[in-house]
């Protein structure tokens, strides 16, 4: 009986330590420490928004605006999408001053 109840004891405790140990090693990725990997893998329609709020993070510009949200799905993405092809483990917040620069360059 002892014998019985010590091994339903340690497999629960087993199992917990198992479950516990899964939910918090998964953490949800952010766009302050995604790849450009990662940002590949995105569903496209998740591109741009990603792409919006790593562009207007930080913005310096006055009175508070901020890059058009149309003007990120036009220009600022697809320049993404192009560096990140080239540079896939680096991080995309690290890319802000490239991206701008080479999306204000003529095609």
């Amino acid at each position: 009986m002892l014998y019985k109840s010590l091994l339903n004891i340690v497999i629960v405790i087993t199992t917990f330590l198992t479950i516990s140990t899964v939910f918090s090693a998964s953490s949800p990725t952010t766009p302050t420490d995604m790849t450009c990997k990662e940002f590949l893998d995105l569903n496209p329609k998740s591109m741009t928004p990603v792409a919006f709020w790593i562009l207007n993070k930080d913005t310096k510009y006055k009175e508070g605006d901020s890059i058009d949200f149309q003007e990120i799905d036009t220009v600022y993405t697809p320049k993404i999408i192009d560096i990140c092809k080239k540079l896939p483990d680096k991080k995309i917040t690290d890319m802000k001053k490239d991206i701008e620069g080479v999306a204000k360059k003529p095609m």
